[in-house]
């Protein structure tokens, strides 16, 4: 029979120790969206599930939300904003998760909701 504190005392026992991973590994994950507008429609939809926040940073609208350490919690997070990136029909939106940028595309584009640049025709 082993006692409690008696097997990590065994001749040659290692110790493990957990890697360190730094700073790097975030409990966030930041969105970035094409206008403040869209940034609110996104927060006002993850907030029932999740604690988010808005701020506009260099002209960007950015959608903080933080994750639980949970194993499901990032997944469901990812799959509801990538099925309203789709409705929303802006095809692909930039994210950063643990230090790192990446695009998520979901959908096509409805150019009709873009604005389109005004060109001045010179009169001949």
């Amino acid at each position: 029979m082993t006692y409690l504190g008696q097997a990590g005392q065994a001749v040659g026992a290692r110790v493990l120790r957990a890697m360190d991973l730094g700073n790097g590994l975030t409990e966030t994950v930041q969105f970035e969206l094409p206008d403040l507008a869209g940034a609110a429609r996104l927060a006002t939809l993850l907030r029932s599930r999740w604690a988010v926040s808005v701020n506009e940073e260099d002209d960007v609208a950015i959608v903080d939300v933080y994750i639980r350490a949970s194993r499901t919690d990032l997944a469901s997070l990812m799959r509801t904003v990538e099925d309203w990136v789709a409705r929303e029909s802006l095809r692909a939106i930039r994210f950063e998760l643990d230090g790192r940028v990446y695009i998520m595309e979901s959908g096509e584009v409805n150019w009709a909701f873009l604005p389109r640049p005004t060109v001045e025709v010179e009169a001949a």
